[in-house]
C-alpha cells in the first residue's frame, strides 16, 4: 500500500491537508457563498447533475439550488488521499426530506493550485439518491 507521503511532495501534502480541513469546515453548516474560498474563480467543477463543468459562481449557484431542496444538507469526510496536486475525498452526505433522513456516499477529486481548486469532479450514485428523495416525498 502506498502512503500519502510517497505520492506527494511535503508542500503538496500540506496543501491537501489544509484544503481538506477547510472543505470539512465549509460543509458542517452549508453556506454556498463560503464555498468560494475553496475555489479559483475560473475553476472547472463537474457535479451531478450538471451537464457541463461550472466555474466558481456556477458551483455556488448549484449548491444554492441544492440547499433549497435539502436545507439541512451536510457532508462529513470519511477519508482522503492525495497524489501530486490531486486530492480525493470520500464523504457521506445527509439531509432530511419530508421529515425522513436520507444519506449517500460519494467522492470528490479536486486539483489544487495555491491552496484552491482549479478543477473538480464529484461522483455518487445519482439514481439511488433520486430514489431516496422520491420515497421520502411519498411518505
Amino acid at each position: 500500500m502506498t502512503t500519502n507521503e510517497a505520492l506527494c511532495t511535503p508542500a503538496e501534502l500540506a496543501a491537501a491537508r489544509d484544503w481538506v480541513a477547510r472543505f470539512q469546515a465549509r460543509w458542517r453548516t452549508l453556506d454556498p457563498d463560503a464555498l468560494r474560498e475553496l475555489m479559483h474563480p475560473d475553476t472547472q467543477n463537474l457535479i451531478p447533475p450538471m451537464a457541463a463543468p461550472a466555474d466558481c459562481e456556477g458551483v455556488v449557484a448549484h449548491f444554492k439550488q441544492a440547499q433549497a431542496l435539502l436545507p439541512d444538507l451536510r457532508i462529513e469526510v470519511v477519508r482522503w488521499a492525495a497524489s501530486g496536486d490531486a486530492v480525493f475525498i470520500e464523504w457521506t452526505a445527509s439531509a432530511t426530506v419530508n421529515g425522513h433522513p436520507i444519506a449517500w456516499t460519494g467522492v470528490d477529486r479536486v486539483r489544487l493550485r495555491d491552496h484552491r481548486t482549479y478543477e473538480g469532479r464529484v461522483f455518487w450514485d445519482t439514481r439511488k439518491l433520486a430514489e431516496q428523495i422520491a420515497l421520502a416525498r411519498q411518505a
